[in-house]
């Protein structure tokens, strides 16, 4: 079993065919040697049958006229398959004989018994006009038969050999191309995957570990497969890690970046803040004081807003995806503006079907969604003003969730940056909301778009599924 185990496939294949060639040929080659043998033995039986009933009615007449010496020529036959031949008359005694010392006796009981149970005994009846005169017993030579059937089978044989040598030939040919059809994708598919890590440029950390030189291909391809599998879910792994600490890096870089931003919007709060309290000290009587004090005010929320949104966007955030009903989200989202809404009789719609779920953080999810809904609120018109919300399935590993207005749009020459941190279209914000929303959707492994459209906004923010989608 070791030994086996240890064989190539190629190998094995050709065993596995030779075998099979073989056997194949031995039952053809015992089913011909059997039929032939038996054929050549019919015939010989046949043949004394057809000599004895010859002899029985060549007897006739010397039985009626009692003619011994016709008799006697008759019983002795100069035929190398006869042994002997023994002629009776109708009371069963020895009329012809080649052995003398038989004649007038009455024969055996065991003889004519004899004829029904061994093949080289043949008995035929004398009859004259309807009545046995006697019988003729003949004894086939079964030495001489046997060396004529081995002689013919001989001939049999031999070229059964050669039939076997053609066969063995053929077979040991047609084996090697079977194996070598069966192995050579192996053996490809095999090379393939061990020198995978050459041609990809990995690291050698496993370089000691060799494919197994025992066993054959497949067991070789199958350790192969599971430990390239192993690889590349180690590699994954570290994809995973690489991308993460980069997500980090890009996040610290973009705070680096927004510090000058942050710094210099509170310069300028400060500054509004310095200037209105020195004049409501100097001039603490005044009658515009209300007009400062609304200044202290705004600049003062102001700088809470942008606080809140620079701490926004600089935690982290971990998705913890639930089997979320997308239609009760968007629900909860319009429902949690539906004061804005109505302030600006904006006409709000929702087409999401009711079955549709997605494996997602719904808080998270949530708040990108308000952060886009707030941006429409603003930017659409008191009058006419329309939101559109819709959810789809988009092929079977994807969940699109579109949010679209009707007013002015993006300017064109604010779209490539338009999700950078502090980019904004409107004349009051902090421009932290999109740079939210791509964060939020980088946590899902998701994407957020800004359509072109005639008119208005359209956002669609791109979530793998883990869960089927149905509708």
């Amino acid at each position: 079993m070791h030994f086996w185990q240890n064989m190539s496939w190629r190998a094995k294949s050709m065993t596995f065919v030779l075998l099979l060639v073989a056997l194949i040929y031995l039952s053809i080659s015992i089913f011909l040697y059997t039929s032939v043998r038996n054929d050549l033995t019919n015939q010989v039986q046949t043949e004394l049958l057809r000599l004895t009933e010859t002899l029985a009615s060549s007897a006739a007449d010397p039985l009626l006229l009692k003619d011994g010496g016709k008799l006697g020529k008759l019983a002795d036959l100069h035929n190398p398959l006869v042994q002997t031949v023994v002629i009776t008359n109708s009371r069963n005694v020895v009329v012809a004989s080649p052995d003398i010392r038989q004649l007038g006796q009455t024969l055996p009981s065991y003889l004519s018994r004899a004829n029904a149970h061994q093949a080289d005994h043949f008995a035929a009846p004398v009859l004259a006009g309807g009545n046995q005169l006697g019988a003729v017993y003949l004894q086939g030579n079964q030495k001489h038969i046997n060396r004529l059937v081995n002689q013919r089978l001989d001939r049999t044989t031999s070229r059964l050999i050669v039939l076997g040598l053609i066969t063995a030939l053929l077979g040991l040919l047609g084996a090697y191309l079977v194996s070598l059809a069966m192995t050579r994708p192996v053996l490809r598919l095999l090379d393939e995957i061990e020198s995978m890590e050459d041609r990809l440029g990995l690291d050698k950390k496993f370089t000691l570990v060799r494919t197994p030189q025992s066993g054959d291909e497949l067991y070789r391809l199958e350790w192969a497969f599971r430990f390239t599998e192993q690889r590349l879910r180690e590699h994954l792994l570290e994809l995973r890690q690489l991308h993460q600490r980069q997500q980090a890096m890009q996040c610290m870089a973009t705070i680096g970046e927004m510090s000058a931003q942050v710094a210099h919007e509170i310069r300028n709060a400060l500054s509004s803040l310095r200037g209105a309290a020195r004049y409501l000290v100097r001039y603490g009587q005044a009658d515009n004081q209300g007009d400062f004090i609304r200044i202290i005010e705004e600049e003062v929320q102001r700088l809470y807003d942008m606080t809140q949104g620079f701490l926004d966007f600089g935690r982290p955030y971990a998705a913890i995806p639930v089997d979320t009903q997308i239609r009760h989200l968007l629900e909860r989202c319009l429902s949690r503006h539906r004061a804005d809404l109505e302030t600006k009789t904006i006409m709000a719609t929702l087409d999401c079907p009711e079955s549709l779920h997605a494996m997602l953080d719904p808080s998270l999810i949530e708040q990108a969604l308000s952060n886009l809904i707030l941006n429409a609120i603003d930017a659409l018109p008191m009058q006419d003003g329309e939101l559109h919300l819709a959810a789809e399935k988009s092929g079977l590993a994807q969940l699109d969730i579109m949010v679209s207005d009707n007013g002015p749009g993006i300017p064109p020459e604010k779209r490539k940056n338009i999700f950078k941190p502090y980019v904004t279209t409107k004349t009051k914000g902090s421009g932290l909301g999109l740079a939210v929303v791509t964060k939020i959707m980088m946590v899902h492994d998701g994407s957020v778009e800004l359509c072109e459209t005639h008119s208005g906004a359209r956002f669609i923010l791109h979530l793998p599924c883990k869960l089927p989608l149905s509708s």
